[in-house]
């Protein structure tokens, strides 16, 4: 997913990086799967379910490095996993999302790879394939082999960060497509350019442009509760973590009804986002007065002197927020500015 509170610290992105280098001759090696032949099937199952498949699974082992979290601010795991042995593997075929896992001594990992794939990881000790649509269409599998059992649990605690990466990056595509199959409501999106910006809607979004003359306009939806602003300023600080935590609470107490944000529990970090650069911050919004709080996330994004701020939030009390999170990130995900002068094109692809 892009996006989401998951193991992207700087200890994550060394490794993340190290094992990067380290794989490239293995994740190219993709197309050595043995193809499945025949049509292939649409692909079933929700979008966070992963089926897990090996010889013998070991739930504590792969939840504890596979699985991400969502800080709302309570955990919330991103993944459903669905275990499975591999004398099951056929049950599972159809299934969106699967990872295995084995050694060379496994018939099922024998069965999978060809000649040229074994012989890879026998020399590599241990190597991780990517395939899509292998079974079944919209399909992401994976599969972690290893060349001796003995090597299997270290291999899984060491491909972790680019396993959980793969897995949330297919999630953030599924939700994605799942997204955009419903109508677009081109209404409201093109009333929206009058704003300077616009969005992919999909239907139940209103427009309050009450604060238009201060540069704020914002949109939002019910069932669940969401809301996205947009804000165009001139630059007057330097774009910091304390700048913006400071501007989207000074905007949010004044726009949102006392909106405020903790430092401690946001995470920032640099970002260049439709050839803007800037910063992107997620983390808990509260409010006191109306005793509400949930996820948000925010971009601050430079041009030349101008100061883009996008912000999107969800209220969604006692109930799994990570499916809804992610589809409004992938709204905010397609803001576009729009050309003043002209009122039409775009000025961001």
């Amino acid at each position: 997913m892009t996006g989401l509170v998951t193991l992207t610290c700087r200890a994550f992105s060394d490794i993340f990086n190290r094992l990067k280098m380290k794989m490239r001759t293995t994740l190219f090696l993709t197309f050595i799967f043995i193809l499945a032949c025949g049509k292939l099937p649409e692909s079933v199952g929700k979008s966070r379910d992963v089926v897990v498949i090996s010889v013998v699974v070991d739930t504590g082992l792969v939840n504890s490095n596979i699985q991400m979290f969502n800080d709302f601010p309570q955990p919330e795991p991103v993944f459903f996993f669905i275990y499975g042995a591999d004398t099951v593997l056929k049950r599972f075929m159809n299934y969106r999302t699967i990872f295995l896992y084995g050694s060379l001594n496994d018939l099922f990992v024998k069965k999978l790879l060809n000649a040229e794939a074994r012989e890879a990881t026998l020399k590599e000790q241990v190597t991780l394939f990517k395939k899509y649509d292998l079974w079944a269409k919209n399909q992401l599998v994976l599969i972690l082999a290893v060349s001796e059992p003995q090597m299997l649990w270290n291999a899984v605690r060491e491909y972790r960060p680019l396993v959980s990466r793969i897995l949330e990056d297919n999630y953030y595509r599924n939700i994605k497509a799942e997204y955009y199959k419903t109508p677009r409501d081109n209404k409201i999106a093109d009333n929206l350019k009058k704003y300077g910006v616009t969005f992919d809607l999909h239907g139940g979004w209103m427009i309050d442009s009450s604060y238009a003359k201060d540069g704020f306009v914002f949109i939002h939806a019910h069932y669940p509760d969401r809301s996205v602003f947009y804000y165009r300023t001139k630059k007057t600080g330097i774009l910091n973590d304390s700048f913006a935590i400071s501007l989207r609470n000074s905007l949010t107490k004044k726009y949102y009804n006392g909106d405020y944000i903790f430092k401690d529990l946001t995470r920032v970090e640099p970002i260049e986002f439709n050839d803007l650069k800037g910063i992107r911050m997620q983390g808990v919004w509260q409010n006191d007065s109306l005793v509400a709080g949930g996820p948000f996330r925010t971009y601050l994004l430079m041009e030349g002197e101008t100061l883009h701020v996008i912000d999107g939030i969800l209220f969604l009390p006692g109930e799994r927020k990570t499916d809804y999170f992610t589809r409004l990130e992938v709204l905010i995900n397609s803001f576009k500015l729009i050309v003043p002068s002209t009122g039409g094109g775009n000025r961001r692809p």
